[in-house]
């Protein structure tokens, strides 16, 4: 069965939403099943894209509304609130 869940999260890192993170992203969403949306400043990108994510341009400390439909939306929308709140693995 089809589950949708959301948040809205803090990015933390120093750059923003930047080449780094988009990658890291796409790459917690390879083994995702569901459809992932993020939301800035009122511009909705699919997650899977890295091109799509660099074009929010979401600044540190921008909220960014994360929206997951799918069988495993509860885990993947866990595992994309744990990457921005250890800053996608960059130093601190």
């Amino acid at each position: 069965m089809k589950k949708k869940v959301e948040s809205i999260t803090k990015v933390k890192n120093k750059l923003g939403l930047h080449v780094r993170p988009a990658t890291y992203i796409a790459k917690i969403l390879q083994k995702s099943q569901s459809k992932v949306t993020l939301t800035y400043k009122g511009e909705s990108v699919n997650a899977r894209s890295i091109m799509s994510i660099m074009i929010l341009t979401a600044p540190k400390n921008a909220k960014v509304k994360i929206e997951v439909e799918g069988v495993d939306a509860e885990k993947t929308l866990s595992s994309l609130l744990h990457a921005f709140e250890t800053q996608f693995g960059e130093d601190v």
